[in-house]
């Protein structure tokens, strides 16, 4: 009788395990481990967000016309600062002490503190900075236009903020907070120094960089004075004089401003085949003293400068214009005028070149230069 050897109950259970572990494994493939961030939500002021979610979702006119228009108020703004404010400083935003905030806003938005500046309207909490000439040229909360919002109490800038646009109901309690990454940009650029969030705004809001530079004056990043100017490059003749609306600026109750940045931007960006900017300048300087230019002005310069300020505005143009005229008339004579623009300019005015002279020509060397050769 031949014997045969039975697996012992220890080897079975391990062939037993082992296929078992087998189908398991191929069932129920390994997953590595993952790590989800979890989302903050918040309960601050909910009871005020609610509510002015639901008016704000009835600004504009329902499709049979029965339903009344809500229009924002400083209430709105009041319930979406401090949301903002919480939204920014997740995001890595540093709030900067009172001095360095107002040192900023300054270089940005020259002197916005001042009362008697007529685009602001200045309140305990907030400033608002408007987008026109003045403050009455657009309503102070249309969302369509884009007005700016400071907040004194929590040091940031927005535009007029919806709360839909950045707050998600989680529940009847909890919210959560989803700012643009524009909104965000905005200050790591402007209050933060950050040159990544610079990149960031360059590629998804350009409009609000142009309006910093041509409505706001703010001419000190050359990216951003690249953006502005190029718009005026595709303008057709009854429009590029306009340019010089954004470089001689004058404050409703305030002294002329001259933007020498955008100044030495023409001069750098005109050769001898292309100078239609700078042709552009010479119109604007033209029109200083004609009435009938026929150029869409948004603020005529005949009507708004003093004679003075007209003669320092021609200054600085012709320190501008007269090197490159000289420089490039040689090689490309047919598209520049017969005659400079100050012997166009001294018919004009009898009392120009006097007073350039009286004025040490402003201390332009170029604009001296052309006089003093022929005094």
């Amino acid at each position: 009788m031949q014997l045969y050897k039975l697996p012992s109950a220890i080897a079975i259970a391990s062939i037993f395990m082992s296929c078992n572990g087998q189908n398991n494994s191929a069932q129920n493939p390994v997953q590595k481990d993952s790590i989800k961030a979890i989302e903050k939500t918040y309960t601050m002021n909910i009871n005020a967000i609610k509510k002015q979610m639901d008016l704000q979702s009835h600004m504009e006119a329902s499709d049979d016309g029965k339903s009344s228009i809500y229009n924002y108020s400083q209430q709105d703004l009041d319930v979406a600062l401090p949301v903002i404010a919480v939204g920014l400083k997740d995001k890595g935003y540093k709030e900067p002490d009172e001095a360095d905030f107002n040192n900023k806003l300054k270089k940005i938005f020259g002197n916005t503190f001042n009362a008697e500046n007529c685009k602001t309207k200045i309140r305990d909490k907030s400033i608002t900075i408007f987008v026109g000439k003045k403050a009455g040229d657009y309503e102070e909360f249309d969302y369509t236009v884009d007005n700016i919002f400071i907040s004194k109490e929590f040091r940031f800038i927005t535009r007029v903020p919806l709360v839909g646009d950045f707050v998600q109901l989680v529940d009847s309690n909890h919210y959560r907070i989803n700012l643009s990454s524009s909104l965000v940009s905005i200050n790591k650029f402007l209050l933060n120094d950050s040159k990544a969030d610079l990149a960031t705004l360059l590629q998804k809001d350009t409009l609000f960089l142009k309006t910093l530079v041509k409505s706001f004056g703010y001419t000190k990043d050359s990216k951003l004075n690249d953006l502005a100017m190029n718009d005026y490059l595709r303008m057709d003749d009854n429009h590029i004089p306009t340019v010089g609306e954004i470089i001689f600026v004058k404050p409703c109750k305030g002294k002329l401003e001259i933007k020498e940045e955008l100044l030495s931007w023409i001069a750098e960006h005109t050769t001898a085949n292309d100078n239609r900017i700078l042709e552009g300048l010479d119109w604007y300087a033209s029109s200083l003293y004609d009435n009938s230019s026929g150029v869409a002005f948004v603020n005529n310069p005949f009507q708004i400068f003093s004679l003075d300020e007209k003669r320092k505005i021609v200054a600085y143009i012709a320190n501008t214009y007269l090197p490159l005229y000289h420089s490039l008339v040689p090689k490309n004579a047919g598209i520049w005028p017969a005659g400079t623009i100050l012997e166009n300019l001294f018919v004009k005015d009898d009392g120009l070149k006097d007073y350039l002279i009286k004025n040490n020509y402003f201390s332009l060397p170029e604009l001296r230069k052309e006089i003093e050769p022929a005094k």
